[in-house]
């Protein structure tokens, strides 16, 4: 595990490596944070529900890039990007929705300060500018790409940091979260790809 994607949950907090080997692949919104592993497992518990009216939104997840690289690496110019909004594929034994009526918002603010999610289990988690997690939010799939990338602050907000002495996290926290409209469809949308990149020199 040199450098990865790791997500904070719970009241500790606690943290998961979500970029894959033995740990959990991936990022699952929820309508729940607490400090098991029901935070993050992909499983069809917790699901947001979709709404009659406004909106729904999952438990705001926070998620920040890891190292334990020692003694030799200096990292800058952290970033956030998608793949963009996915279609869905065909054919399709998974019986995946489209994202019409869903979104994923990432806070436009960074910071190294982590405040657990709020909200009511198993039907919405409270909205991440409505409860101070940021100032304001964009939609990351239809914003952020290879071309277009959110700039994220280092601990710290400093320019470069390292070579480190022991295993840290090496960027502030990024806070993304899963909101439905009435016009979704039930079910699952199609798996949404987010990724983290970074700049190094030994």
């Amino acid at each position: 595990m040199p450098v990865c994607i790791k997500r904070a949950y719970g009241s500790g907090p606690s943290e998961i490596d979500i970029s894959g080997g033995a740990e959990p692949i991936g990022l699952k919104l929820k309508t729940y944070d607490g400090n098991t592993a029901e935070s993050y497992l992909f499983n069809a518990t917790h699901p947001v529900p979709k709404p009659s009216s406004g909106n729904k939104h999952s438990y705001t997840a926070t998620i920040f890039l890891h190292s334990d690289v020692l003694n030799t690496e200096i990292y800058s110019d952290i970033k956030i990007y998608s793949g963009g909004v996915p279609a869905v594929p065909d054919p399709n034994p998974r019986g995946y929705v489209a994202w019409t009526g869903a979104q994923i918002f990432v806070a436009d603010d960074t910071n190294d300060t982590y405040t657990q999610a709020t909200g009511v289990q198993d039907d919405s988690g409270t909205e991440m500018v409505a409860q101070g997690l940021t100032s304001s939010k964009t939609d990351l799939l239809a914003t952020y790409n290879a071309s277009n990338m959110k700039s994220v602050g280092l601990v710290g907000g400093v320019g470069s940091i390292g070579p480190i002495t022991s295993a840290q996290r090496i960027s502030q926290y990024v806070r993304v979260q899963g909101t439905l409209g009435i016009t979704c469809s039930s079910g699952s949308t199609v798996p949404a790809t987010i990724y983290m990149r970074y700049s190094v020199t030994s």
